[in-house]
Order: structure tokens, then sequence, then C-alpha cells
């Protein structure tokens, strides 16, 4: 009798073993499938939220160099090391495209999705944002409020932009900058030359990317943000190396923005 009472325990406690596991083997799947719908940031930003968080803001005196009719321009300094373009933020055309397409500075580059910004149109330039999104520069500099931005812009349409159009068009996308972040320190980069031969629909020479500088030089006096010639660090005699032009004998190629690079670290801002 007793024997019969003991297997028919053992009975029910390997029943009840195998229910659990089923049990948990049951809930296992059903983890398994079924999505997670909690709490998830908007892939688009909220601008509004960020804007109202915002309060008014004189446009004129958001600048970290007094706008006294000198040109900053920044000159040879120490090395300042790899962190110091991996923490930047570059705002860039297709002659530098090669920074974001591979992944050159180990940070944000911000371009729109062809890779080229016009300058004619550069009120209504809508950039791919790190989350997919598109829009202004001056709104993705409100969300993410870098540190440094490097503009590396110009070249796109420059010859078919009037100087003033281009200039005035330069200054309005930099003080939009300084208003939506007002803490970003902004460095303005010249605009490289082409390879000899360069030959294209867009009309533009190494002569029209010096001109084109030179209008971006008379904007940084005029807003009293920094400069920097990174062009010097790809030209050879007037027009760009060889050694650093992309196949189209426009665009830098992944040698040519590493010198970029290299001139950035050694002309750095000193704080």
């Amino acid at each position: 009798m007793f024997d019969r009472l003991s297997g028919l325990k053992n009975i029910l406690w390997a029943i009840g073993i195998v229910l659990c596991l089923l049990l948990l083997f049951v809930g296992f799947v059903f983890s398994a499938v079924t999505p997670y719908h909690g709490d998830a940031d908007p892939r688009t930003p909220n601008l509004n939220a960020v804007k109202d968080e915002k309060t008014t803001v004189n446009v004129d005196s958001l600048t970290f160099v007094e706008p006294d009719g000198e040109l900053h321009q920044l000159r040879e300094t120490a090395d300042a090391g790899e962190d110091y373009i991996r923490s930047a933020v570059f705002l860039t055309d297709s002659v530098m495209i090669a920074m974001r397409d591979q992944s050159l500075t180990g940070g944000d580059v911000w371009s729109s999705e062809s890779g080229s910004l016009p300058m004619g149109n550069i009120a209504t330039w809508n950039i791919l944002y790190s989350d997919g999104s598109k829009i202004s520069p001056v709104d993705a500099c409100m969300i993410t409020k870098p540190s440094v931005l490097f503009i590396c812009v110009g070249s796109d349409g420059l010859a078919r932009v009037k100087k003033e159009d281009f200039i005035s068009g330069y200054e309005a996308l930099v003080r939009g900058i300084l208003a939506a972040s007002p803490e970003t320190t902004v460095v303005c980069c010249s605009i490289p030359p082409v390879a000899e031969g360069y030959s294209s629909l867009d009309d533009l020479t190494s002569d029209l990317a010096n001109e084109g500088s030179e209008w971006i030089r008379e904007a940084c006096r005029e807003v009293g943000v920094y400069f920097v010639d990174v062009a010097q660090a790809v030209r050879s005699g007037v027009d760009l190396n060889p050694k650093f032009a992309a196949a189209n004998n426009k665009s830098l190629n992944a040698a040519g923005i590493q010198a970029v690079l290299g001139y950035l670290r050694t002309h750095a801002l000193e704080h």
C-alpha cells in the first residue's frame, strides 16, 4: 500500500514538473515573438519642444569674437589631437562629403542626403540628421548644441550666385546657428580649389574658389566668427594637388580630407 502511494506521489510530482516546464516554454516563446511597445524617442526631433525652452535672444550679441572689422584667422598651433576633431561637428558640401561617407572625423558630419548644398539655396538647406530626419542646419544646432562647428561649404553652385547674395546668405546661416546655439564656437573654412583640368557644368574654377573664400572672409569679419584657410593644406600652386583629388577632380578624396583634418588640428582654437 505504501509503495503504491509513493509511486503515485512520484507520478504527480513528475506531472507537475512537466507542466511547469511547459508553461515556462510557452512564456519564453510568447515573450520572444511579442514586440515591445514601451516608450521610445520619436524618430523626427520635436523641434517645437526645443524651441519652447528658448527665450528671445539678441542675435547681434551672439558672437565669441567681437565683430571689430578684423579677420580672426586661426594660426598654427600645437597639435590639438584626435579628440579635438572627434568632438566637433562638420557642416559640409560635396567637396568634403567624404568626411561623412567614409566616417573620417569620428564625429558628426552634416550635409544633405545627396551631399550637395548649393549656395543659391542656402535659406532652404536641409541636412540628413543623425536619426534619419531632414532638418535645417540651424535646427540641428538647436538640438545638438555642438561645442565647435566647422562650416565647410561654398563650392556648390558658387558660379551661379552673386557676391552679395553669397555673403548675405552665409551671414544669415551663421547668425541663425549662433541664435539657436549661443555656446557653439563657429569656425568657417575656406573653399579648396579644383584639380587642373576640371571641367563641369557648374563652371567652378580654382580662381572662383579662391574668390569665394574671400567672400567667406568678409562674412567672418562682419559676424565675428573664426576663419581657417584649409585650402592651404591641399593646394599645389593655384590648383588642388592631384593626390588629394577624387575621381571628379573637384571633391577631396580620403587623403585630402585627412590633410584638412591635420591642418585643423594644427590650427586649432585656443581657450
